[in-house]
């Protein structure tokens, strides 16, 4: 199951236009009053979920940290946290050509988010990122990774939960549903791509796989507990942050 995170204050900034944008995002934000509601609602929900995950994961970002540790009270798991789960082009300060990578966020103001989260030696006090803007080709490249990883690193009656991001997400998607496809897509910037997955804040995407290459798709983009906390309509479900923005 692929979740993304709750409205973070960056969605909510690009929802006023890409100037007001541009002057105020941050490498990693928190979530909006908004954000942590839908986290609340993604949790009173995902108890009822079948097959119940069994396994809870998410970036090193604020805003999936804050996302999960509801989720993770709810179901009763550790959050175990992956250093190569962050967004689309990692931590980055500045926009557009003054865009530049930043460090992340030091361990102690992760972890006292919640105590179920269990870090890597990666996260420390200096932060967890130390690579270079993440360029689309490497994008694409490190979503296969990771859907190879969820298929290695598990058993074969494990239920994972990942709470992630919009854009990486939509490409761990494309790398799992469709990987021919997902290969063209590392020559494009986040936004500009000629099809794509567009999740909703705290959606919720599920695909069971298989042995060999066989996958199934149960749902992709399910908001059922937006829909019943009365956050979103049906249709205007994508209104609650583009996942182009981050």
């Amino acid at each position: 199951m692929l979740i993304r995170h709750g409205q973070s204050a960056n969605n909510a900034l690009a929802a006023q236009g890409a100037e007001v944008f541009g002057a105020g995002r941050v490498a990693d934000p928190a979530l909006t009053e908004l954000g942590a509601r839908q986290a609340d609602a993604l949790a009173g929900w995902i108890g009822g979920v079948d097959p119940r995950p069994t396994r809870l994961y998410c970036s090193p970002m604020r805003r999936t940290l804050q996302t999960a540790a509801p989720v993770a009270e709810a179901l009763d798991l550790p959050l175990e946290v992956e250093d190569f789960l962050y967004e689309r082009p990692g931590p980055t300060e500045g926009f557009g050509e003054t865009v530049r990578a930043a460090p992340g966020s030091p361990l102690a103001e992760l972890s006292a988010i919640t105590a179920r989260a269990v870090f890597p030696g990666s996260v420390t006090e200096r932060g967890w990122y130390t690579g270079e803007v993440e360029t689309p080709q490497q994008a694409a490249a490190r979503a296969v990774r990771i859907a190879a990883w969820v298929r290695e690193a598990h058993d074969e009656d494990d239920c994972v939960a990942i709470v992630a991001h919009g854009a990486i997400g939509a490409l761990i998607l494309s790398a799992i549903i469709c990987p021919g496809r997902q290969e063209t897509l590392g020559g494009f910037v986040a936004g500009t791509e000629p099809w794509w997955f567009d999740l909703a804040n705290t959606s919720t995407s599920m695909v069971e796989l298989m042995p060999g290459d066989k996958i199934e798709v149960h749902w992709i983009n399910r908001v059922d507990h937006l829909v019943a906390a009365g956050m979103v309509t049906g249709a205007n479900a994508h209104a609650t942050g583009n996942p182009g923005t981050r």
